[in-house]
């Protein structure tokens, strides 16, 4: 009995709204249709081709205010039934030509966890990169919400 209690409460702890659930709808909200940039809001999901996990993952990219030449991506990725992580991947890169984002960039993980590597691209309406780190290697695919 005790564990069904302690499941509920989680379950509904993971859907309050959070800063990033307010800010992906502010941006849906706000963002151009058809949009006219890479920017903004973007839904879908991640596989791992290690292990075969998948889950849900959101993406609001912007450039950087701070590094001129560098876009955030803020990124909430989904697994299981009620585990979320939120974080922010700065990466140095130009949009073309034809405003394509070709993306291309590495973070260190916390915990020893080694270093994440991304490698994709984004159109106006099409995200689709793939990831790898020292334990998981897989894809993601996005589009707009």
């Amino acid at each position: 009995m005790m564990p069904r209690l302690l499941f509920l409460p989680l379950l509904l702890a993971s859907c309050v709204p959070g800063s990033y659930t307010r800010d992906f709808v502010k941006e849906t909200a706000v963002q151009p249709k058809p949009p006219t940039s890479v920017e903004g809001a973007w839904i879908g999901e991640w596989k791992s081709e290690v292990n075969g996990h998948e889950g849900p993952l959101w993406c609001i990219v912007h450039p950087n205010d701070e590094e001129p030449g560098h876009y955030d991506f803020r990124y909430r990725a989904g697994w299981g039934l009620v585990h979320f992580g939120d974080y922010t991947h700065t990466v140095e890169v130009a949009p073309d030509a034809s405003g394509n984002l070709p993306l291309e960039g590495e973070m260190e993980l916390p915990a020893g966890l080694g270093t994440y590597t991304v490698k994709g691209e984004l159109t106006r309406e099409e995200f689709k990169a793939t990831y790898k780190s020292k334990a998981d290697r897989g894809s993601m695919v996005l589009k707009r919400p």
